[in-house]
């Protein structure tokens, strides 16, 4: 029925029908297209491929903002450093806690993969009892 349908279009007709179909595949893709090149999306693969280099570099610049806000006095500098004030009031235990966690989380993730790849390589698929680990 659909095809006899289609035999009756003329030209015209059929070549507005494939671009109305072209207009709606074109619009669906450039959706797909904003949503995976927006800058949350690239921020998000970004801190999920690099996690270390992003967790350092906002750990460097959580100690600078904090060197910023809360300057050191003092006329000798040894005397008066940033990790020995950060350490006397617990500023240093405040800004790594938050670190330490991330860290034993990746730490958990990567070891339970690794762990898993590891059990599927030594166990045969050749043993009846290969299910049950």
């Amino acid at each position: 029925m659909a095809r006899q349908q289609q035999e009756r279009l003329t030209p015209k007709q059929q070549a507005l029908r494939d671009l109305e179909d072209a207009r709606a595949s074109l619009a669906h893709h450039a959706a797909l297209a904003v949503e995976e090149w927006s800058p949350k999306a690239l921020l998000t693969r970004s801190v999920e491929k690099h996690r270390a280099l992003w967790f350092g570099a906002a750990a460097i610049a959580g100690m600078a903002l904090l060197k910023f806000i809360w300057p050191v006095g003092g006329t000798n500098p040894k005397q008066h450093s940033f990790l020995n004030s950060a350490k006397s009031s617990g500023m240093f235990a405040l800004l790594l806690s938050p670190l330490i966690a991330l860290a034993r989380k990746s730490a958990l993730n990567y070891g339970t993969q690794w762990f898993e790849t590891y059990l599927s390589q030594r166990v045969s698929p050749n043993d009846p009892d290969a299910g049950t680990v």
